[in-house]
């Protein structure tokens, strides 16, 4: 098996999104989670599901549009790329983007439609992240998006993580899941 670069990111993606390995995706950790739950605040504070899955679907569509080069991208001068600096995001763009609020709201407990909205946005999202990804090849592999991929994949699954202690500090995570 000769697997690409491209290839591993496609399948960190799928693992991050439905593809159940010895860890969750995303869409097992929301499967049955309610408006009510989805804003329920941990106790001391902290973001709530909602805010948590709304700030995912700020990353995770910015790196739709960066991938689909609706956001420029630095070309990468040598191998680093590949084998080991990943890169920093440039500063200027990346302090605007860090100043917007991307968590947003705590939600709405009594809006369950609103709640559903925000999940079938989560979904069309992972699927045109699905989509670009099937669009790029390993020799169009720049320096920024290297290191764009490798942290959205981390920063998915460090969120995930989140949601499902989320769910059980609050109960609502399925017993047979324990």
């Amino acid at each position: 098996m000769n697997l690409e670069l491209m290839d591993i990111f496609r399948m960190e993606y799928d693992f991050s999104w439905d593809t159940e390995t010895w860890f969750l995706p995303l869409e097992s950790a929301l499967e049955g989670l309610n408006s009510t739950d989805a804003s329920w605040q941990p106790p001391g504070g902290g973001n709530t599901i909602w805010q948590t899955v709304n700030h995912l679907n700020y990353y995770n569509a910015l790196l739709v549009s960066q991938i689909n080069g609706t956001t420029p991208r630095n070309k990468a001068s040598n191998n680093k790329s590949t084998f080991g600096d990943i890169g920093e995001p440039d500063s200027e763009k990346w302090k605007a983007i860090l100043a917007e609020n991307t968590f947003g709201d705590i939600g709405e407990p009594a809006d369950s439609e609103k709640w559903k909205a925000v999940l079938a946005e989560t979904r069309l999202i992972f699927e045109k992240l699905r989509k670009s990804l099937e669009q790029v090849n390993d020799s169009q592999l720049d320096e920024e998006l290297v290191g764009g991929l490798a942290r959205q994949i981390l920063h998915n699954v460090y969120h995930i993580g989140q949601i499902v202690l989320i769910r059980k500090q609050q109960g609502s995570w399925p017993q047979e899941r324990e």
